[in-house]
């Protein structure tokens, strides 16, 4: 019994998490946040928004794509969601 409970619960956290992802996608689309950061995994060669914000040379090697750390932040908390659902 305790194996199924625990397989159970399993099954729902990743429901949930599928579901949760699918709502920050449409989320970040909608709000024309999906290039808020070019690169990928990071944000202009940093974790966070918040390294690309002070960094010259981020924005220097993406000069045509200007941080905007409202569609930055939306676009990586979506990234930071969707890294679990692909373990």
């Amino acid at each position: 019994m305790p194996v199924a409970r625990w397989m159970r619960r399993l099954a729902v956290a990743g429901v949930l998490l599928c579901f949760a992802v699918v709502v920050l996608g449409a989320y970040v689309r909608l709000s024309a946040a999906g290039l808020g950061c070019p690169d990928w995994p990071g944000c202009y060669g940093h974790l966070t928004p918040l390294g690309a914000q002070h960094s010259a040379a981020a924005q220097a090697a993406y000069a045509g794509r200007p941080l905007a750390p409202g569609k930055a932040w939306r676009e990586m908390i979506h990234r930071y969601a969707a890294a679990p659902s692909g373990w």
